[in-house]
């Protein structure tokens, strides 16, 4: 972390009159770039993170929502700086000093998360399943490695592994927050146990659709390769607001999969074309090349379908 976290207390600092107030120039203007503007939205970021009194602006400005999104995106921005360090201590840091929900937990934790292995720093590489179990379960820090380990292992798509850090944690799943709980889904859907079929409703009703409980619990059925229905599944979880809203290159990447396993592969071409239009600026090259790939097959599927028969053959 560029800086040393503040005490959680932020009324017991001298603060000046801007921070105490919640606004200051620098941060005004970083609120007001757009979320596509990638480049300047860091290097603002980072001008900001040099102020001795950062944390502490960004405490008093998080008491609104566009306060409160502008410290986690400067948050992030410190911890992907940083991802050649002991940067998973970062990011407990980050969430114990905003105080965040499971919901922004989730957030921070997935980018990051995913963002450390694209860089060779994969959480795996510094934090062990040991000193998960072992943090106390009633802290923020517990929940935090919680999210962080069990995404790593979701992002190498090893199921039984999550499956195995859940049934060794001290704290029931059910008891769980949401995210929690979807990562164990997550990894039961991966698995094809049928019985993970009935843990979506309820957790999407307790998590009020929220994108990353959706998007772990459509990433299980997508894995789910002898699920029940598996891509008739996927297509009523696709329909729901949280991805019919707006466009999602993911979503419509896993969409195209599904129709393609139905064989309506005039529509499952139409999906993978439009997840290709809508992927977020900056994504993994490798993310593209799954796009290409499962482009490939609904190609190569919809020629095999059109070849005649034997028995067409045979009549010429």
């Amino acid at each position: 972390m560029t800086n040393p976290p503040l005490p959680v207390n932020p009324s017991a600092q001298a603060v000046d009159t801007q921070a105490a107030s919640g606004t200051h120039p620098d941060l005004d203007s970083f609120t007001r770039l757009p979320a596509e503007a990638t480049f300047p939205r860091r290097t603002a970021a980072r001008k900001l993170l040099q102020r001795p009194d950062i944390h502490t602006l960004l405490l008093q400005s998080a008491t609104t929502p566009t306060g409160r999104q502008a410290a986690f995106d400067i948050a992030h921005t410190d911890i992907e700086d940083h991802l050649d360090q002991a940067w998973t201590r970062n990011v407990e840091a980050w969430i114990e000093l905003l105080h965040a929900s499971w919901q922004e937990s989730a957030h921070l934790c997935s980018n990051t998360a995913w963002a450390g292995r694209q860089a060779g720093s994969s959480v795996l590489g510094h934090l062990t399943l040991d000193r998960v179990l072992r943090t106390p379960a009633s802290s923020t820090t517990a929940r935090t490695r919680l999210h962080l380990y069990a995404l790593a292992l979701r992002y190498d798509f090893r199921c039984r592994s999550i499956q195995e850090l859940f049934d060794q944690h001290t704290t029931p799943v059910r008891e769980l927050d949401p995210f929690s709980r979807a990562l164990h889904t997550y990894a039961l859907l991966g698995q094809s146990n049928p019985a993970a079929l009935d843990l979506i409703a309820p957790l999407l009703a307790d998590a009020d659709d929220h994108p990353k409980v959706a998007h772990a619990l459509l990433h299980g059925l997508w894995m789910g390769e002898d699920l029940p229905n598996q891509p008739r599944e996927m297509l009523t979880l696709l329909e729901r607001p949280v991805f019919a809203a707006r466009p999602d290159g993911i979503a419509l990447f896993r969409k195209a999969r599904a129709l393609r396993r139905l064989r309506r592969l005039d529509e499952a071409l139409t999906a993978i074309n439009d997840a290709m239009e809508h992927l977020a600026p900056g994504t993994d090259a490798s993310v593209h090349s799954d796009l290409v790939r499962e482009r490939s097959l609904i190609i190569a599927a919809r020629e095999s379908a059109s070849l005649p028969t034997a028995a067409t053959c045979a009549q010429l």
